[in-house]
């Protein structure tokens, strides 16, 4: 009997610690594409997206722009924010519409080599937006942020390749008078894994003026922040139960 109460009681504990744990969290969602009934790793459906963005405002969670984030000594304790990688025309096809009916916004990442073609990346390769697109994109629900020029994952390119990178990432967004927060996804959430190299890779983003970075990961982040160029994506994905979103929201990768 004293075991059973020893487990229910370090049980409460240990649930209490875990509730406390991911309470004032930054949670960052990571999505793709966004189409009317086809679901993958990379794509979600519109109903997928809508019932999500339906869940986050009914548990009262907020939903930020980078832009915002930028500018608060802290995020709300509910903070979501929402990204998208790539600049696929389904995303303003699309989630455009959903965003809007939830008041939500979104960055997306632009990979600027690809801008008015196609997502050569993909197994599938999709239509990405036009810089007049990307120009009369929505500004209450929409930015745009850094995804390099030429969607190459750092993590196989020298130091110079990375500069070149973002340097071209940054140059499209000047040569087309297009605006954009300083804030930069990686590439298939890629980095140098020699730590040295990931040092000076860190020592350019703010020589360019990047001012933060995002990985994947799968965790929830702390506040204040510790590393700005290390910050955490939630991958949302097609193939997710809604009870597995609920899960990943909530917690994070716990292990």
């Amino acid at each position: 009997m004293l075991f059973v109460w020893i487990v229910l009681v370090a049980s409460m504990f240990i649930g209490f610690w875990v509730f406390r744990r991911q309470d004032g969290k930054l949670r960052v969602l990571m999505y793709h594409k966004v189409l009317l009934n086809e679901s993958n790793m990379l794509t979600v459906t519109t109903a997928q997206l809508d019932t999500q963005l339906q869940y986050l405002r009914q548990q009262g969670y907020e939903f930020i722009s980078i832009r915002n984030l930028l500018n608060l000594s802290s995020p709300p304790s509910n903070a979501v924010l929402l990204t998208f990688d790539d600049a696929y025309l389904n995303n303003l096809e699309h989630a455009y519409p959903i965003l809007k009916k939830y008041r939500a916004c979104a960055t997306i990442f632009v990979p600027s080599g690809y801008v008015g073609q196609s997502s050569g990346w993909d197994l599938k390769p999709d239509p990405l937006m036009s810089v007049q697109q990307l120009r009369d994109l929505d500004p209450e629900v929409f930015d745009l942020g850094l995804h390099t020029h030429l969607h190459r994952n750092f993590a196989d390119l020298s130091i110079d390749e990375i500069e070149t990178e973002i340097s071209n990432n940054i140059q499209f967004f000047r040569d087309n008078q297009l605006a954009f927060v300083p804030a930069l996804a990686y590439p298939y959430g890629g980095r140098p894994k020699d730590k040295s190299l990931k040092n000076q890779m860190k020592q350019v983003l703010s020589q360019l003026g990047v001012t933060m970075a995002f990985r994947i990961g799968n965790r929830l982040n702390n506040w204040p922040l510790t590393n700005r160029y290390e910050i955490q994506r939630i991958d949302v994905r097609g193939t997710d139960s809604m009870g597995d979103f609920k899960r990943k929201v909530r917690w994070g990768k716990l292990i």
